[in-house]
């Protein structure tokens, strides 16, 4: 089966959780015109399962998330066996570093072709191929957006 997994930073601490996601309205309303004079607040959660004791019901753990972190598991791991999650910062064999997206995006090499899902978006212009599936065993996780955006500008500045 298929593993769907999401990791974010955590609201309390700033560290990274893996699991998951939920989100969840404090409240629902009846009429539309209630959600356009006070929004309902949204809490974004990583749910995570717990052991508790040996033959008893596992728990399930709610941890919230800062939503502008959230990442999706590609499903594909880089060449040391590390998972390649959306927004990681990548290293390729020619070292250039690309940062993981979802979307729409081209091949490369034909302009109006489009696909849809994971890609890699190079920092410096170029004509490699943009599919994550293509790249997954011959790039390197260095990083991600939100700790080591650093990365992707010392390649743009060279």
């Amino acid at each position: 089966m298929r593993e769907i997994l999401f990791k974010g930073k955590r609201i309390d601490n700033g560290e990274w959780v893996e699991g998951y996601y939920y989100k969840m309205s404090e409240t629902t309303y009846c009429f539309k015109e209630d959600y356009e004079r006070k929004p309902v607040p949204e809490h974004h959660y990583i749910l995570q399962e717990r052991m508790t004791d040996w033959g008893l019901p596992n728990q399930i753990v709610q941890i919230e998330i800062d939503s502008k972190t959230l990442c999706q598991f590609t499903g594909l791991c880089d060449k040391n066996g590390k998972k390649i999650w959306e927004n990681d910062i990548v290293k390729t064999v020619s070292d250039i570093y690309a940062h993981v997206k979802f979307g729409l995006y081209t091949t490369g090499f034909a302009l109006e072709e489009c696909n849809q899902g994971f890609y890699v978006d190079f920092s410096v212009k170029t004509y490699l191929r943009h599919e994550l599936g293509y790249w997954n065993n011959k790039v390197e996780v260095r990083g991600n957006i939100f700790d080591n955006r650093d990365l992707l500008q010392e390649e743009s500045d060279e």
